[in-house]
């Protein structure tokens, strides 16, 4: 399992997945799997 795909599961379980850019998936990754634009430092 890719990090990716790890991560559209702990989005499927409601993980706020902010945390893990850019270290473990990218900003675009994020928004793929989100729908919603990565800002960084957003709370």
């Amino acid at each position: 399992m890719s990090n990716y795909d790890q991560c559209v599961l702990f989005y499927s379980w409601g993980i706020d997945l902010a945390p893990y850019v850019p270290v473990v998936i990218t900003a675009d990754e994020y928004k793929q799997i989100t729908g919603n634009d990565y800002a960084a430092g957003k709370s």
